[in-house]
């Protein structure tokens, strides 16, 4: 009687017997969720009965991509499903096994094993792998060790991983909206700018754009205007923060880039939280947006898959949004100059009368149309008992300046503007004077410093 001692391990050179190919779903890539599928690993042909082990392993360390880089082996697992009429699933002793080109134990039989197909599941770990587009493919093969354990067949065959191109954003972004809530955002050097966070998930390269819906803002409001405006999309400019190919644009009718022709890489864990930004400069601000309401545009977002990435076909994903900048009912007065004299120290000042020109006086700003008026707080100007009527003094401006009235002062307000357009820090250069008219009211009163507070304001009190 012949023994044959030792282990026979049944596999030799790669033989591709069949090709079996898995597709990787999107939704498993986007979920991080794990995918199983049942694959035809092969035939086996018993021998004799004694107990055979089954294992598998792959030909290299990694799947080999024609279009994309690599993908290790060890992202794919193993477990033995049945062999032939014998079902292996929850039985003790069947292992998942990573594959690896080491190989690995997937089950030893406790009985015979009789010949029949070979079923496996193949569990892909979707987890702390970045997809990147493409079919990667490497050798694995099931194979039997034991004393006569018998034979898979084929030996080997080319397993083939393919990974989807997509690029899946919201299906709606939602409205972004600038607030123009407080004056400063018309002076500061860098305007006033909005943030949207946009998450798109993708395997393949891509370049981002935005185009807006119309040419003009449409503009609606519950404040008083004089007229309604129709500022150009092109005065409010996008880009993207924390990108290293991100290219700053103007708001357009038409697809307008947001990065150079390198577009963006896969991501990590195909997930990227994209944050656009829209920019209004501090003179756009103050050219288009002073009148107080709300400015809409409708927006398209559209990501287009790098042309030279795999697949060849193009791939194009689009998302709706809008742009709203809200401009908020906004006022300010500034006196620049906080005391204001008139001297009479002459006999010319009580027969010619007296003026005094108050360059830049007043600084006005306000989001809706506005009136100005001016009053006193007291019934005359006064120097301890001593007092002075506030008839005498007139309020108007320097030669040059228009739009603006000249007023006999009172303690009721009177009306230096009407009905102006909104304005962003609008300068008025202000005279102030007690003409010859006026003077005979000071004639007698004992020498002295007569003061009256004056106070501007938008609406008469």
């Amino acid at each position: 009687m012949i023994y044959f001692l030792g282990l026979f391990s049944l596999y030799g050179h790669i033989t591709y017997g069949q090709t079996t190919s898995i597709t990787l779903p999107q939704a498993n890539i986007q979920a991080r969720t794990d995918y199983n599928t049942a694959i035809n690993a092969g035939t086996y042909t018993s021998v004799i009965t004694l107990l055979p082990s089954f294992s598998v392993k792959s030909n290299t360390a990694i799947f080999n991509s024609t279009t994309s880089g690599s993908l290790p082996v060890g992202a794919v697992h193993m477990k033995l499903s049945s062999i032939g009429s014998l079902v292996l699933l929850g039985l003790t002793g069947n292992n998942e096994i990573p594959l690896s080109p080491g190989g690995g134990l997937l089950y030893t039989a406790v009985a015979s094993v009789a010949s029949g197909a070979i079923a496996a599941n193949a569990r892909i770990a979707t987890a702390g792998q970045t997809w990147t587009a493409g079919v990667f493919t490497d050798a694995v093969s099931f194979y039997t060790q034991g004393l006569l354990a018998g034979s898979i067949s084929p030996s080997s065959f080319s397993l083939s991983i393919n990974i989807p191109g997509f690029i899946s954003p919201p299906g709606n972004i939602g409205t972004t909206t600038i607030l123009v809530n407080n004056l400063n955002f018309y002076r500061s050097s860098n305007g006033i700018t909005a943030s949207q966070i946009i998450l798109v998930s993708s395997t393949v390269p891509y370049i981002p754009s935005v185009r807006t819906g119309s040419a003009q803002f449409s503009f609606n409001t519950t404040f008083p205007y004089n007229a309604s405006p129709v500022p150009p999309v092109s005065t409010v400019s996008a880009a993207l923060s924390g990108v290293g190919t991100a290219t700053a644009t103007n708001l357009s009718t038409s697809d307008q880039a947001l990065t150079s022709a390198a577009g963006i890489a896969v991501p990590t864990n195909n997930s990227s939280s994209i944050t656009h930004t829209y920019t209004i400069s501090n003179t756009s601000l103050k050219n288009n947006f002073k009148q107080a309401g709300t400015y809409t545009v409708p927006l398209t977002y559209t990501w287009n898959k790098l042309s030279s990435a795999y697949p060849t076909a193009p791939l194009q994903a689009q998302a709706s949004g809008s742009l709203n900048i809200v401009v908020s009912d906004l006022g300010e007065i500034i006196a620049n100059q906080q005391s204001v004299n008139l001297p009479f120290n002459t006999t010319s000042n009580y027969i010619n009368g007296v003026s005094t020109n108050m360059a830049t006086h007043l600084k006005l700003s306000k989001t809706t149309p506005y009136n100005l008026y001016v009053r006193a707080t007291s019934s005359s100007f006064t120097s301890g008992v001593n007092s002075i009527p506030l008839s005498v003094l007139r309020i108007g401006p320097m030669t040059g300046q228009t739009g603006v009235n000249t007023v006999t002062l009172s303690t009721t307000a009177q009306q230096l503007i009407q009905n102006a357009d909104p304005i962003i820090d609008r300068t008025l250069n202000m005279q102030y004077s007690i003409p010859a008219s006026q003077t005979s009211n000071l004639l007698g009163k004992p020498a002295g410093t007569y003061t009256a507070n004056i106070v501007y304001s938008f609406v008469a009190p």
